[in-house]
């Protein structure tokens, strides 16, 4: 998998471009999407699964879809359906999304349409339309309601069940509010035998920030046991759908095909020893597709000295680029992009805000590195996923200050491609959002 951070001259380059020129040729504060990277991301997953079903003779497919949800960028959700094997929905309106992009590529219809996600009428009537459409959809059941009212329809819908399970990556939380309890999905597997539905999928959701193998196969272990449980009741389940969790590569030295190989090996010992056949793989990529697509890039505009280390200030509020790091505690990758030949200082980072919260510095160090200069630029690494939606795109932001340049970056038939999508957010836009006349 291609490395995308490079040091080269003193500067920062990413997917092989030199951050400061972008900065320098765009103005900050910039947001670049790099739509090739969404590209990489999916084939190289991909094409590390098609070597490990090689190595091990394993006889299932492997389906690699993208979780809107990540990030509902046009260009975003596009790139990665066109790549991908298929989407996956978490919402009606999610899937009325997906339904026009497969519109605009009929080619596709072919592809995989998982759907998650607590489903109220509207969502399950979209999901029987697209069925009778043709599509190639499948519904996770999350509550017995959907399935009573799926059954209630009489229809040859493909089906399958998300398996609550207790989260591991979060002790103090004992459990998460998805999935059926053992005596639902008992329930559907005496029951289903009696209805049109075709159970066809066995779901769980593998969470996390970080891989982390030992959670991940006890994880696993549980949830595969109701597949061997189920297929040996319905031959038509044929699907494992093991979710999210994909090990983010930023550092490019994530080593896929050990990953891959150890899954398949997994999986077959567990059908030998049960006598059941081994399943198609499913895997709901958001995080691992999207997130080191983009990067944001500020200018340190001031330096203030009130303690310990000096205060460099940057010109926008970091709180708008990286909600996830404040409200869910995820990594962000922070680092200057150029001056990175000269000596480097402690400091905090700042935004321009009064706001005390809208700072950086590693916590256990109590400093950031910057190099020891009057022009440094900084950037956020992987800011890819769910910034969009978590931050209120093209809406109102933290102090009023104004949302960032919009580039996104791209090759098309061999020619690179660079389109400002959005210019920054002027005084106007944000009064017009607030109706208040200028």
């Amino acid at each position: 998998m291609k490395k995308l951070i490079e040091e080269k001259d003193g500067n920062l380059y990413y997917n092989d471009y030199c951050l400061v020129d972008l900065a320098k040729k765009f103005g900050t504060p910039l947001s670049i999407t790099f739509l090739d990277v969404i590209k990489d991301r999916i084939l190289s997953l991909q094409e590390a699964f098609s070597r490990a079903r090689k190595e091990t003779n394993y006889a299932g497919e492997f389906f690699c879809l993208n979780a809107n949800k990540a990030n509902y960028g046009k260009d975003e959700i596009e790139s990665a359906f066109i790549y991908s094997d298929g989407l996956e929905t978490s919402s009606f309106y999610d899937l009325v999304l997906s339904l026009k992009m497969f519109e605009k590529y009929p080619q596709f219809k072919h592809k995989l349409i998982v759907c998650n996600g607590l489903k109220q009428d509207n969502y399950l009537d979209a999901v029987i339309m697209a069925h009778k459409a043709g599509y190639n959809i499948i519904t996770i059941i999350d509550d017995i309601y959907e399935y009573d009212y799926l059954k209630a329809k009489n229809i040859d819908l493909k089906i399958g069940f998300r398996i609550h399970l207790s989260s591991l990556y979060e002790p103090e939380v004992p459990d998460d509010r998805f999935g059926l309890m053992d005596d639902e999905i008992n329930y559907i597997l005496d029951d289903i035998k009696n209805t049109k539905l075709v159970l066809d999928t066995i779901h769980y959701h593998q969470r996390g920030f970080d891989y982390e193998e030992d959670k991940f196969f006890k994880n696993f272990d549980i949830a595969f046991n109701y597949y061997i449980k189920s297929k040996k009741m319905y031959d038509s389940v044929i699907n494992f759908d093991f979710g999210g969790g994909t090990p983010l590569p930023i550092d490019g030295n994530f080593d896929y095909d050990a990953y891959t190989t150890s899954i398949l090996k997994h999986v077959m010992e567990l059908c030998n020893k049960n006598g059941v056949k081994t399943p198609n793989l499913i895997g709901e990529n958001g995080k691992y597709s999207q997130k080191d697509s983009t990067v944001n890039i500020y200018k340190v505009v001031g330096t203030k000295n009130t303690g310990k280390y000096p205060w460099y200030i940057v010109d926008s509020s970091l709180l708008i680029a990286i909600p996830e790091m404040y409200a869910l505690g995820e990594p962000i990758l922070i680092k200057p992009i150029n001056n990175l030949e000269k000596p480097m200082v402690k400091a905090r980072l700042a935004g321009i805000t009064c706001d005390c919260d809208d700072v950086y510095f590693d916590k256990e160090k109590g400093y950031f590195l910057i190099p020891d200069a009057d022009d440094d630029y900084i950037a956020l690494l992987g800011t890819g996923s769910y910034q969009n939606s978590m931050n209120g795109k093209g809406g109102v932001h933290h102090c009023m200050l104004p949302e960032e340049k919009d580039v996104i970056i791209y090759n098309k038939n061999g020619n690179e491609l660079i389109k400002v999508r959005k210019e920054l957010q002027t005084i106007e836009d944000i009064y017009g959002l607030l109706n208040i006349k200028h």
